[in-house]
């Protein structure tokens, strides 16, 4: 293929992915076939959404060597083993998608009933085990994996899929077919193991919930507490009582609070502060590099916010961006705020989020885009530990390699920020 337009469609293919969330931010990779011996991929650590072709770097098969100033996606060797081991293969796509991910950390290989989704992935969606990202270890996984399997649709443990085309579009339709399957055993499992004829949301919180704790099933879940969103500004932080999860920092007269760090001086002529201001200040005032907070209730991290425990990392992406792992907030006191406040301020210290019993989770992050993005993570995670839960298999990433991670990312991210 000519080279100019094997960027173009990679570039056209990462807009796509992006806008069809099977990935998010710069998580996730793709590549084109443009000879036996090249291919051309995305860019480390590159938005998608402003992609250009002159940003898609052409790898060299054999030993990964690539052309020019931009460096290549990390997971370059990934691809290569795949166009080495797969002639047929003209197109990879490596997600974090939502599903696949989560069932990703149970290592299973999954058959493929349905004879339209197996004519396009194989008999067989198969797991590929763990390796560190950007590793020789995953990049030998994948390969053995890969040799023993003419699938076309791939589970990496604990870290994303791996998609292959004969074309772009037979790369997205593999994808999109993977996270419907993804879905389907989740759900069927949960009626296995409950007993249940339905899916309700409810009632599998309930499941979880009594899985873990001694917890009582005519029990209801509490409304949560409004603990609000918050973003930093030159002498203080602007809070939002009533965001919600689709509008996070919502612009309307009345629902937002100015505040002072050094005076706590309220601008809007309301009397003292609710509780969560006094809150969203500690954290500011202990974390100089957040920069925005966010209160979730998302249905699996209030879930697991329920359970009280400690979550550990079940995707790399969880260890990388939110921390090694995330506590749980046991007894919130919003009549002392200032103990809670305290308490919530201590557990992030290293970490991006912290559960509140009963309440979600506040994610955090440098800026309102990383928030949102430790969002999406603990969400993902939370639902990968409700998965753990529901087949009894799987578990946490190793804790050194854990340490590891986030130490490297958040090595990388300073690099980034100081270079823009």
């Amino acid at each position: 293929m000519d080279v100019r337009e094997a960027k173009e469609i990679v570039v056209q293919a990462g807009k796509k992915l992006a806008e069809s969330g099977l990935i998010t931010r710069t998580w996730g990779n793709v590549s084109c076939r443009i000879s036996a011996d090249q291919f051309v991929i995305t860019p480390s650590g590159r938005a998608y959404e402003t992609l250009t072709p002159d940003e898609i770097v052409i790898v060299d098969i054999e030993d990964c060597s690539y052309e020019g100033d931009v460096e290549p996606s990390s997971e370059k060797g990934v691809h290569a083993e795949g166009y080495r081991l797969r002639a047929e293969i003209n197109f990879i796509i490596h997600t974090h998608q939502l599903y696949a991910s989560v069932v990703s950390p149970l290592g299973l290989d999954i058959k493929v009933t349905s004879p339209a989704a197996a004519a396009l992935l194989g008999s067989q969606v198969n797991s590929i085990p763990y390796g560190f990202p950007g590793s020789e270890t995953l990049k030998r996984n994948v390969a053995a994996a890969l040799s023993e399997s003419d699938g076309k649709a791939y589970l990496m443990v604990s870290h994303g899929t791996l998609c292959l085309g004969k074309d772009c579009e037979e790369a997205f339709r593999v994808a999109a077919e993977l996270e419907k399957i993804s879905v389907d055993i989740i759900n069927q499992r949960y009626l296995e193991a409950s007993g249940c004829d339905l899916i309700d949301p409810l009632c599998l919180s309930d499941y979880i919930v009594g899985l873990h704790t001694r917890y009582k099933k005519e029990a209801v879940i509490a409304k949560p507490q409004q603990f609000g969103n918050s973003e930093r500004t030159e002498n203080g932080f602007k809070l939002y009582l009533y965001p919600t999860e689709k509008d996070p920092f919502p612009q309307y007269n009345g629902n937002i609070i100015e505040v002072n760090l050094n005076n706590c001086a309220a601008r809007q002529g309301l009397k003292g502060f609710p509780p969560a201001a006094i809150i969203h200040r500690e954290i500011y005032r202990k974390h100089a590099q957040i920069n925005a907070v966010i209160q979730t209730t998302l249905f699996d991290i209030l879930t697991i916010s329920r359970i009280g425990l400690t979550i550990c990392p079940y995707l790399d992406d969880f260890a990388q961006i939110i921390g090694v792992n995330v506590q749980t907030i046991k007894k919130l006191d919003l009549d002392n705020p200032a103990i809670t406040a305290f308490e919530i301020a201590k557990k992030l210290k290293g970490r991006n989020a912290v559960l509140l019993n009963n309440n979600g989770a506040l994610c955090c992050g440098p800026t309102k885009s990383d928030a949102v993005a430790a969002v999406m993570i603990m969400e993902k995670n939370c639902k990968a530990f409700v998965a753990a839960s529901l087949f009894g298999r799987g578990k946490p990433i190793n804790f050194l390699e854990c340490r590891l991670m986030r130490h490297n990312y958040l090595k990388s991210y300073s690099l980034k920020v100081l270079s823009k």
